[in-house]
């Protein structure tokens, strides 16, 4: 972190100490609408995801009162795969705040700003956040890049259909010891097969296998997991609507049976009318049951935004379904981290190269984070005259390399 300075208008952007941590809580908890402060667990959490080195704060050093903390952000060091299915670096921004009472300050941007020359100087590839509002991060380069169908389950008509070849259920409900062993294997045996997935290191599962009350909402229970071989599940029951519902928070299958087996015990529990979750958009679910109109879509949503930091490597770190010749202009008004590259494609690896040639294909930097791991089409861009093409082909072979086997997921909120 670059050393504390002050902006003209007495507003002081340092990284946090130790002595910081009270501040930020306060702050977060009255901005993101917490019913109740964190635990002292929670905080221990925290505190363990991210170095304080991380995290940018602005202080107001002519407030009414002393020193108010008026602007937090934070990143989190993260792993991402790309298709191909390799995972790289990822810095995951979040807990980003302004107080109410400092808005229109440039507060925003100047953390930003802060956090961004520090991605740089350290060479990361990647920048991911999850967006409380769809507005504000176009503007910094980030585009939405995994998406989510929320659906809901009716269990009165959700019957999977029969296997003539499954005589015994290879599912299990998972014991402490289960959960503590086997499940972190599994999740990263699944994030190596979709791009966008988000490993979870030790100090991320620590918290999600504690399932502390404290973090999930009135009313409803603690996970119940699913347990197969090759992939697991795992749900709450939610009291808080009548009838109940079974709230389906994860499902993390390697194979196309194991999601297959999975899902014929969710739409089985007794009991309950219906299960919700959010999935992929290329979930089979619908079509594995006798009657599809048995899931109903009740919102799309996007799960992570992606920001390329480094366009030559970024386009040389991915592989790609087709081949491809083409000089790409990337424009990044934020940083100026763009230019125009000669992108030859074969056998699905890149090889990229400044260029002085006219280009074929132009884009903003936001347009290359949403296309990047497949979630969004580059003919759905075009189509939307925010990506340009000299000619249909060069549009028809861009769209052909970017397309991925698998819908990227990023299965982690952060």
């Amino acid at each position: 972190m670059s050393t504390p300075q002050t902006t003209p208008s007495a507003l002081a952007v340092a990284a946090a100490t130790d002595a910081d941590w009270d501040d930020i809580f306060t702050t977060d908890a009255r901005a993101f609408l917490f019913t109740d402060p964190l635990s002292e667990a929670e905080r221990v959490d925290m505190r363990n995801k991210v170095a304080n080195a991380d995290v940018v704060l602005v202080r107001d050093e002519a407030g009414l009162v002393p020193r108010p903390l008026v602007g937090v952000s934070m990143f989190y060091r993260m792993q991402m795969t790309v298709p191909g299915g390799t995972a790289h670096d990822a810095a995951g921004l979040s807990w980003v705040s302004v107080a109410a009472t400092h808005r229109r300050r440039g507060i925003l941007r100047t953390m930003i700003t802060e956090i961004f020359d520090r991605w740089e100087n350290e060479g990361q590839l990647f920048a991911i956040l999850t967006a409380s509002e769809a507005t504000i991060y176009e503007r910094f380069g980030f585009g939405p890049a995994c998406f989510a169908r929320d659906i809901s389950i009716d269990l009165a008509a959700a019957k999977m259909r029969a296997r003539a070849d499954r005589d015994t259920s290879p599912v299990n409900y998972a014991t402490a010891d289960d959960v503590a062993q086997r499940i972190p294997d599994l999740h990263a045996r699944w994030v190596a097969t979709r791009p966008g997935a988000l490993s979870r290191s030790a100090t991320w599962w620590e918290p999600i296998l504690a399932d502390r009350a404290t973090q999930r909402p009135a009313h409803q229970s603690g996970r119940h997991y699913l347990i197969h071989p090759d992939g697991y599940a795992a749900y709450r029951i939610d009291q808080s609507v009548s009838p109940a519902r079974a709230m389906v928070e994860e499902v993390f299958a390697v194979t196309n049976e194991a999601h297959t087996d999975l899902w014929r015990v969710l739409v089985g529990l007794d009991l309950l009318p219906t299960v919700t979750a959010a999935i992929p958009f290329d979930d089979p679910l619908r079509y594995k049951l006798t009657d599809h109109r048995a899931v109903s879509v009740t919102g799309i949503s996007d799960k992570m935004w992606l920001r390329i930091l480094d366009v030559p490597r970024a386009l040389g770190a991915r592989h790609y379904a087709s081949d491809l010749d083409a000089v790409i202009e990337v424009t990044d008004d934020f940083r100026g981290r763009g230019g125009v590259f000669d992108v030859s494609i074969r056998n699905g690896g890149a090889i990229v190269a400044p260029s002085t040639a006219a280009p074929t294909v132009r884009m903003d930097i936001s347009v290359l984070g949403s296309i990047y791991l497949g979630g969004v089409p580059a003919r759905t861009f075009a189509a939307a005259q925010r990506l340009w093409t000299d000619t249909p082909e060069t549009l028809t072979a861009l769209d052909a390399a970017f397309t991925t086997e698998a819908a990227p997921f990023a299965g982690t909120f952060f």
